[in-house]
């Protein structure tokens, strides 16, 4: 099943009332909470790379935060840490607010509205950023970078997380619609990606991230695929991140399927269907994400250089 990356408010083809916007912000949680291994796992590396004499981590912002499940894990993992949730809809922050509370962080967490790449200023000097699925949605990709690379502080570390390979959720011998669904679902997909990144504001061609990175003025120290595989029986969690999942993709694909398709899509998201992913026991998640760890280039001679004084 093709992944969809999807964020309404920034991509502008969707508009969503309130209910609609409460769905959605309800699914991304859904989906942050079954895929917080990306988060967990990147944080190990990023601490392995900073080396046992790096001063502690006190400031991290998390970029794109949504309803904040990266950011209270953060906030776990860096039991010293100020967590910032930087989202451009007050909704989701406003989610992040009630979940710190929930779990005991709200003292170490708070939000910051800005509407990328604008709305960083004084933000730093942070120790870490987290930029997870947030940097497609902006036009000028390196531009928003550089932006990232100023609020760096001397020890600084960004850690950028995008879609690697197309999320899948079903077989493909599936017994719905006709043959080869989710390969028309991926084409579809890549269609609507790429017409999203043309209509962004003062958009560019994108390259791959360590170049991007590297253009920016980062050095990058780790880069690779992350993955993350659930088996059928799915949990609860899981089987209704599936089912919002396949309704988003429906909503976002709906004028790049045809009537054959989008009817397999809507049986699948019936929960009373038996042939739907609520009932058929052959569902299963394997999700992806591209992970580049990466310093402000210059790093060691900003921190060895004799004689100078620091740059950083």
């Amino acid at each position: 099943m093709g992944e969809v990356a999807t964020h309404p408010h920034h991509h502008g083809p969707v508009h969503l009332d309130e209910a609609d916007w409460q769905e959605f912000a309800a699914q991304t949680e859904l989906e942050g909470e079954l895929l917080i291994g990306f988060v967990t796992g990147t944080v190990e590396r990023v601490k392995a790379l900073r080396g046992p004499d790096a001063p502690q981590v006190h400031r991290v912002l998390d970029i794109g935060s949504g309803p904040g499940v990266g950011t209270c894990e953060l906030a776990r993992l860096f039991p010293e840490a100020h967590v910032v949730a930087v989202d451009g809809s007050p909704a989701m922050l406003s989610r992040v607010t009630r979940r710190a509370e929930e779990v005991g962080l709200g003292a170490r967490i708070s939000t910051h509205l800005a509407e990328l790449p604008g709305g960083l200023d004084g933000l730093g000097p942070v120790d870490l950023i987290w930029a997870s699925m947030s940097l497609h949605h902006v036009g000028d990709e390196i531009g928003l970078l550089g932006i990232l690379l100023a609020l760096l502080g001397p020890h600084g570390v960004l850690a950028v997380a995008e879609v690697a390979d197309p999320m899948r959720v079903l077989p493909d011998d599936l017994d719905v619609g006709p043959p080869g669904l989710a390969g028309r679902l991926d084409h579809a997909g890549a269609t609507w990606f790429a017409a999203m990144r043309d209509g962004l504001t003062e958009a560019v061609p994108s390259m791959d991230l360590p170049s991007m990175l590297t253009s920016a003025g980062f050095e990058v120290l780790s880069s690779g695929v992350d993955r993350e595989s659930f088996d059928p029986p799915l949990s609860e969690t899981a089987r209704q991140t599936v089912l919002g999942h396949l309704r988003r993709v429906r909503q976002q694909l709906d004028e790049l399927l045809d009537a054959d398709d989008l009817d397999a899509l809507h049986v699948l998201g019936d929960e009373g269907d038996r042939r739907g992913v609520m009932r058929r026991s052959d569902v299963f998640v394997e999700a992806s994400r591209e992970i580049v760890i990466a310093r402000p280039a210059g790093h060691v001679a900003r921190r060895t250089g004799s004689g100078g004084a620091s740059t950083s």
